[in-house]
């Protein structure tokens, strides 16, 4: 009994010291200190009720059901339609969603005591039987989220009581219940269209979906009866797909759009002395990566995937595509961040990848990246063609629109590489299970190593937050400098452009934008 009550002391003092460790991370990585950041945008006077908003978006939504969704682009058109049972602070910390507390009677249980009073947009009521369905729904053969496999079963014990059940320690949970597996449906919307409910999205979120014309655009209205309504402000929100980031910029100068997430640098610097554009520059969990099929060749040989590895030159990268701006990335998480392992260095060698190829007797090694038709992720696919032929490795160049690339290398599993950046996670638990675990949709090759499986396991059942620290580090440098599982590149700084209009925005970790809680000023 002793040993129990310590566990669990240990899950309560991990969830508090994580908080604790990663506010400090936000504070110490701001952008505000490198000047980066015209203004904040945050809380500027009393928020004023109604009035629409048009955002431009690179990308349209892969798919309006959370379970499906193929990109860490979905999350920002999710939101204002999907409420989580738990949500994150701008620093990552837990905090009430649907879920408006939670207690762990033990390593193994955690007991969520939800919302009273809540309805779909459907008007059904959002309960225990809800989160029940929705979780075991996450957890179907049907969904792309392995986030909450550590869950064995939920219980309802009443209506605004769920106990869910884990298999074994998870200490990535909590976390995991505000990204997509915590988003809630409708059970009674997905029961009425079946295989065509994401062609009716219903949450109980703040937003409905009006219109959606695929690759134009997706119209928002506010929903009347959302349970915490006085928080909302717009009447209306669009969002348009403008793929090229020039167009997007040219919208905003004309009024067109009054947002544009995610500017490049070279854009970025142009905007700054601009008096009707307000900048927002924060430092992000995510990092620009080549995604890599290692089952099949020429992959499936390691020599080649650590070739490859080596034969980046990532500083080249960061001054000819970012403009300067940016880190190299040597593993899944940031300089600064408390995952992140200081002794991991990921130097270019390009005489080792050729030594390596050699070594394993390869010669005329070849294989097709698959790239997007923008001009900022054509450039750096030509950049990395062009480094891995100095080391003896052709790269082919296959362009598709960002949806259809991503479908055929990660569903259809058609292709070789895939130029992508990885948009972070709540918990770096999550992270690591989507792009390491032979299981995960994320590393499609299904390519592990015993000891990397152990390694995973071992972190997600460990609460203490230096051991956890350790355990990454281990795990970066099995699945990047020992077996080149996927290929890190860069991490820059999310940098967000908006009309001096909007108000409320507030930039977060995750480096994606929330935009149900902004505001215009009239």
């Amino acid at each position: 009994m002793l040993k129990r009550r310590k566990s669990f002391q240990m899950i309560l003092l991990f969830l508090v010291t994580l908080t604790m460790v990663m506010a400090g991370c936000s504070n110490s990585t701001s952008s505000n200190s490198e000047g980066k950041t015209k203004s904040d945008n945050v809380s500027q006077g009393k928020p004023q009720q109604g009035g629409e908003l048009t955002i431009a978006y690179a990308v349209d939504i892969t798919n309006f059901d959370p379970i499906k969704g193929t990109t860490g682009n979905d999350h920002a058109l999710l939101w204002p339609v999907y409420e989580p049972l738990v949500k994150f602070t701008p620093d990552m910390k837990p905090e009430p969603g649907l879920a408006e507390s939670w207690e762990f009677p033990d390593e193994k249980t955690m007991i969520l005591h939800l919302r009273k009073g809540v309805t779909f947009q459907d008007g059904t009521p959002f309960n225990a039987d809800a989160v029940k369905f929705n979780i075991e729904r996450v957890n179907s053969k049907d969904s792309q989220i392995s986030d909450l496999k550590s869950i064995e079963s939920v219980e309802i014990v009443d209506d605004s009581t769920a106990k869910v059940h884990l298999a074994k320690p998870d200490s990535s949970i909590l976390l995991a219940l505000s990204d997509r597996g915590g988003m809630m449906v409708s059970p009674t919307a997905v029961n009425k269209y079946g295989a065509d409910y994401s062609q009716h999205p219903v949450g109980a979120g703040p937003f409905t979906v009006s219109n959606h014309i695929p690759n134009g655009q997706i119209e928002y209205a506010a929903f009347k009866d959302y349970w915490n309504k006085e928080q909302i402000y717009l009447d209306k929100m669009t969002v348009k797909v403008i793929p090229d980031a020039n167009s997007q910029i040219n919208a905003l100068k004309s009024g067109q759009v009054d947002f544009v997430p995610g500017v490049a640098a070279q854009i970025s610097s142009s905007l700054e002395k601009n008096p009707d554009i307000v900048l927002n520059s924060e430092n992000t969990l995510g990092h620009f990566m080549l995604y890599l099929k290692a089952s099949v060749e020429p992959f499936n040989n390691k020599a080649v995937r650590l070739a490859v590895l080596y034969g980046i030159d990532r500083e080249q990268l960061i001054e000819a595509i970012n403009f300067g701006q940016g880190e190299v990335a040597d593993q899944p998480f940031p300089k600064g961040y408390w995952a992140h392992d200081d002794s991991i260095n990921l130097n270019y060698d390009p005489e080792k990848s050729k030594q390596l190829l050699k070594d394993a007797g390869l010669k005329d090694v070849s294989f097709t990246l698959v790239t997007y038709p923008i001009e900022y992720w054509s450039r750096l696919a030509n950049a990395i063609k062009g480094q891995l032929e100095k080391v003896g490795i052709t790269v082919k160049i296959e362009t598709l629109e960002a949806n259809a690339a991503v479908q055929k290398f990660m569903t259809d599993n058609n292709t070789d590489a895939l130029t992508g950046s990885w948009s972070g996670r709540p918990d770096p638990q999550m992270t690591i299970n989507s792009l390491y675990s032979k299981d995960s949709f994320y590393n499609p090759g299904k390519i592990s190593t015993p000891e990397l499986e152990a390694l995973i396991a071992e972190a997600a059942s460990t609460y203490e937050q230096d051991k956890r620290a350790e355990l990454y580090g281990k795990i970066s440098n099995e699945a990047i400098i020992q077996q080149g599982i996927a290929i890190p590149l860069f991490t820059t700084p999310a940098t967000h452009a908006m009309s001096k209009k909007v108000k409320g925005f507030e930039p977060n970790l995750l480096g994606k934008p929330i935009f149900s809680t902004l505001w215009v000023e009239k």
